[in-house]
């Protein structure tokens, strides 16, 4: 084994193969090696732990998303609580369920409602319209 100088790159020193020196310099690098191949299993194990905690906040966000949407298209309008948030009369409702440009769901009585998701759309096709 050859060590040689940084600056001039002159041999500094020689240690012949299974002397004393070489032993222990193998023996160091064995222990650097094992040292670096812990820290990098402890950095891709913190790794994935993060990974995992950012994954089940983020199904968690998604669960109260789907359950905030579930709830909105669960609640039910009728037709004047739908005219009053929208700013038109009762009659304009009818009027545009006549000529086809909104199609509400029906209750077990046969009456038209509508769910927030509904109303929401309306609102944005009623706003778009006003120009």
């Amino acid at each position: 084994m050859v060590f040689y100088d940084k600056k001039g790159g002159e041999v500094t020193a020689v240690y012949p193969a299974g002397s004393e020196p070489h032993q222990r310099f193998w023996m160091v690098m064995d222990i650097l090696n094992e040292a670096t191949r812990k820290r990098v299993d402890r950095i891709l194990t913190e790794r994935e732990q993060k990974n995992q905690t950012i994954d089940t906040q983020i199904e968690e966000c998604d669960r109260k998303v789907f359950r905030k949407a579930a709830t909105r298209s669960a609640k039910r309008y009728n037709m004047t609580q739908t005219a009053r948030v929208l700013g038109v009369h009762r009659q304009t409702l009818y009027y545009w369920m006549k000529k086809g440009l909104i199609k509400p769901k029906r209750d077990y009585r046969g009456y038209p409602v509508f769910t927030v998701l509904d109303i929401e759309s309306m609102m944005k096709w009623k706003n778009r319209i006003k120009i």
